[in-house]
């Protein structure tokens, strides 16, 4: 059996946004520290009461710069929301920097006030989501390939 840790962000009339990171990183290295396999971020949008996490690859990025050992998950980065190709070049950006500890999970959100938040319609991310998996997997194949979607 692995352990690992999924870290959330919430904040509160007490704490400010930069002391949040900056205590949930004192924690992943403590986890780290007592031997926890992974460490797992996933991507919130509009709730602060829930989490200020709106850029997980920014803050992997930050995990990977402080930790030596443990994995690092995405679950799950929102994928409708974004440019698939822009995605798979920071994804595998992460995960040569991570010294492939990176393990990327991927979804559609359920909540439909994220979508509405971005501009976009909650409708169509099923679709979006499948063309958007697509296109990074193809990116990363280092063939060219061209998609319509």
């Amino acid at each position: 059996m692995e352990f690992g840790l999924f870290v959330e962000y919430p904040s509160n009339e007490t704490t400010t946004q930069a002391q949040i990171f900056k205590d949930s990183m004192e924690l992943i290295e403590a986890a780290e520290e007592s031997g926890s396999e992974g460490i797992w971020l996933a991507e919130y949008h509009f709730d602060p009461s829930r989490s200020v996490l709106s850029a997980p690859i920014t803050v992997a990025g930050a995990v990977a710069a402080r930790t030596k050992k443990v994995k690092i998950g995405l679950a799950v980065h929102v994928l409708p929301l974004r440019n698939p190709v822009r995605i798979a070049e920071e994804v595998a950006t992460l995960d040569h920097l991570s010294e492939g500890r990176l393990d990327f999970g991927v979804g559609r959100a359920a909540f439909p006030r994220i979508y509405r938040g971005y501009g976009a319609n909650y409708a169509e991310s099923r679709e979006r989501f499948d063309e958007c998996l697509e296109v990074i997997l193809r990116s990363w194949t280092g063939e060219p390939f061209s998609f319509h979607g």
